[in-house]
């Protein structure tokens, strides 16, 4: 029993393909969301496996919800073919032959000795050019006695994966629920589980309860510069660095990410989130603290006076529109709240930006102002964010993102290049084509300001590295 708990996280941890139907894949259907029936041939009729593929094929499809064209009527097509087809060099009679058949069938593998059919099926669209779709079934036995299952389930596949594809206008590809630092309008895909790694010290893990709901758990800690008090929002929360050190806060984050308004051809996606956000840290080697709603250089925020942890609730609303150029572009904000729900033990003060104590490599530190108020919760916080991405090929992409503040040397931006590499199709039970990584590497940017005590005579724009990695897992 241990073995078979074992082999199915490790199938849920690196994905699995098994069965017959070793590979399904449709493109977004919304551009033809008024076609509601298929018509079903094979790419060379006249023989029994072909008929006996289109008659499983057409059986198949209504299971997944899908109806029979008549004559004349707009619909997809779905072409069936027979890629390979071997016949077993001798009969598998014995009970131990037809067990071994069903294992390498289970796991992709090849026998020619004990017989091979596959059939790869393309979906296409009205027009009957555009392919849309495709898939690829593979069994070991008689090729004969294998048609009909093939089509059946071939049909079957097939009109699932379009139902899941019947609202979307735009390509998914994985990690696209997230820039580097912000959001988008989109949520990570049903079922689907995502396992990632920023900067070495901050886990996250995702799950798709639905198409338009996502679950997130955060957990570890970030490194922030402390540098001129930069400052980094993740999960959401603005936290500030200060002293001439480095500042280190950890986070504990439970959220749920919900898409309000799915995108269409004309209108953008708008999604909308809550995280529930237990923030708690120290400064390392500097005079500072950490800083919370900081504005950048300068401090103007607030730090932690009363002990180790603040508890928030952040909620997030981001709208995203993807083009045809595969460009997207998305827009939103933070509303960080400070009304906590489970213990906190720090109260806050303003925070002040006052140099480094060697006056030379300090930069600006977020420290207690003498004669500040202490305050129980920190006042509604708020930051708006934008960005860019711009998808080369479904591995490659660049993106842009901004924290605009005011003044505006203390707008935050990064620039990065996100890769996803991943199979195109399965090797064995591995579905490498559903098993995606993701490597980000970014510069996040601020503005350093003039400081003539530190030989620094103007504003200098500064960065310190991202970098992010991540397992998805559709």
């Amino acid at each position: 029993m241990g073995k078979v708990a074992l082999g199915m996280v490790a199938c849920l941890l690196v994905g699995c393909a098994t069965g017959a139907v070793r590979q399904t894949r449709v493109s977004p259907l919304a551009p033809y969301r008024d076609v509601k029936a298929v018509r079903v041939v094979a790419t060379e009729p006249g023989s029994r496996m072909a008929a006996e593929l289109v008659a499983g094929a057409r059986a198949g499809l209504p299971r997944a919800g899908w109806r029979m064209a008549n004559e004349g009527e707009p619909a997809y097509t779905l072409e069936l073919d027979i890629a390979e087809a071997q016949t077993p060099v001798a009969a598998q009679a014995s009970f131990r032959d037809q067990i071994l058949s069903g294992l390498a069938t289970f796991g992709g593998f090849r026998d020619a000795d004990r017989g091979l059919l596959a059939v790869e099926a393309t979906l296409r669209g009205p027009d009957g050019g555009a392919t849309l779709g495709a898939s690829r079934w593979q069994a070991i036995g008689a090729p004969a006695s294998l048609a009909g299952i093939a089509g059946l389930d071939l049909g079957e596949a097939v009109g699932k994966a379009m139902h899941v594809q019947e609202a979307e206008w735009y390509p998914r590809r994985a990690a696209d629920e997230r820039l580097f630092f912000t959001p988008t309008a989109r949520t990570v895909p049903d079922g689907a589980f995502v396992l990632s790694d920023d900067e070495a010290l901050l886990l996250r893990v995702a799950y798709g309860v639905t198409r338009r709901l996502q679950l997130d758990l955060w957990v570890g800690g970030l490194p922030v510069p402390a540098f001129g008090g930069g400052a980094l929002p993740l999960p959401g929360a603005i936290v500030a660095g200060g002293g001439a050190g480095l500042a280190l806060f950890g986070l504990f984050d439970i959220g749920a990410k919900f898409v309000a308004l799915e995108e269409t051809r004309t209108r953008p996606g708008i999604a909308i989130s809550y995280d529930m956000l237990d923030v708690f840290g120290s400064a390392v080697g500097g005079g500072g603290g950490v800083g919370i709603g900081g504005s950048g250089l300068g401090g103007a925020g607030f730090v932690g006076t009363g002990g180790a942890n603040a508890q928030f609730n952040l909620f997030t609303l981001t709208a995203g529109k993807h083009f045809s150029t595969g460009t997207q572009v998305t827009l939103g904000g933070w509303l960080l709240d400070n009304h906590n729900i489970l213990p906190q033990s720090a109260s806050f003060t303003a925070a002040c930006g006052v140099a480094g104590s060697n006056g030379v490599s300090g930069g600006a530190a977020m420290t207690k102002c003498s004669g500040g108020t202490d305050l129980a919760h920190l006042p509604l916080q708020f930051q708006g964010f934008f960005g860019v991405e711009q998808a080369f090929d479904e591995h490659w992409s660049a993106a842009v993102e901004v924290l605009p503040r005011y003044p505006i040397s203390n707008t935050m931006w990064t620039t990065g290049v996100r890769w996803l590499p991943g199979g195109d199709a399965p090797a064995g039970f591995v579905a490498l084509d559903r098993i995606k990584a993701r490597i980000d590497l970014a510069l996040a940017w601020m503005i350093l300001d003039a400081n003539p005590a530190a030989g620094r005579q103007s504003a200098i724009p500064v960065y310190f590295p991202w970098i992010g990695v991540g397992l998805y897992v559709w």
